[in-house]
């Protein structure tokens, strides 16, 4: 890697390692599951400094195993893939969005969606830098994951399970079925937002002259995205008073109520 300058993967690890340090730890978390976080973290880490140093390509899964002192089953005990340890995002993004149509239904729905792409794609991990260095690993990372072609496809390797998570989480938002056209219309606006705001950062990266003006570059494409979007989504939150469930619907479990229009 170019751009990676005098930085090798040690070098790497420590400012992850700093910035860990500046992370609040949940108190509701156990044991167990701390200890496994912090696993998954390290193999993360470890995985990503060697790919941002040495290209993705060119980097192994029994290099990262070797480098991490685990099995190469460990490994895929904690991501099913390869590409996974890269965009190691993907999951609590989807979780994210998932989690907060379900629990904030009493919000618009537009506002929902975008606090919780934001806060995730953009979480407020790198605050211990200057910004001169947040935007050096910015870069760093969209320069990887731009110049592998396994890395430009396996962006859209999680949609199919995006859907899955938004669909059912808006169907239960509104009292219909995941199936239901206006619940997959939304779930693909949302996917679409999520791309907007990804497809931004991989654009800006390279014109911001500091991490700040790239921030605010990504936040006005998104804003006029979701411009766009809110109708749809504001739509979708009123149609649920055009609803009613129906529990006699052909082929539909009794736990999975199909929608019909009054």
């Amino acid at each position: 890697m170019s751009q990676s300058g005098d930085l090798d993967v040690n070098a790497i690890l420590e400012v992850f390692r700093a910035v860990r340090t500046e992370e609040t730890p949940d108190p509701s978390e156990g044991l167990r599951e701390r200890k496994k976080r912090q696993v998954r973290q390290m193999i993360s880490d470890v995985a990503t400094a060697m790919f941002l140093v040495h290209g993705f390509d060119k980097v192994t899964v029994a290099q990262i195993a070797a480098a991490c002192e685990v099995s190469e089953q460990t490994l895929f005990n904690y991501f099913t893939t390869k590409e996974s340890m890269f965009f190691d995002r993907t999951e609590p993004m989807i979780n994210a969005v998932a989690d907060a149509v379900k629990e904030r239904s009493g919000a618009p729905l537009i506002e929902v969606v975008m606090e919780s792409i934001a806060s995730e794609i953009h979480p407020r991990r790198w605050e211990a830098l200057h910004d001169a260095d947040q935007l050096r690993f910015t870069r760093l990372f969209c320069d990887a994951a731009v110049e592998s072609p396994t890395l430009v496809a396996a962006r859209f390797a999680d949609l199919p399970r995006f859907i899955d998570e938004v669909s059912i989480a808006l169907a239960q938002r509104i009292g219909a079925h995941p199936t239901d056209p206006q619940v997959q219309l939304a779930t693909f606006v949302i996917a679409g937002l999520v791309e907007v705001r990804v497809r931004s950062a991989f654009y800006n990266v390279k014109r911001a002259k500091s991490f700040a003006a790239l921030n605010e570059l990504i936040h006005r494409d998104f804003l006029k995205a979701a411009h766009v979007a809110e109708p749809s989504l504001t739509a979708f939150d009123d149609s649920r008073n055009t609803l009613h469930r129906s529990e006699d619907e052909p082929g539909i479990d009794k736990g999975k109520r199909s929608v019909k229009r009054q």
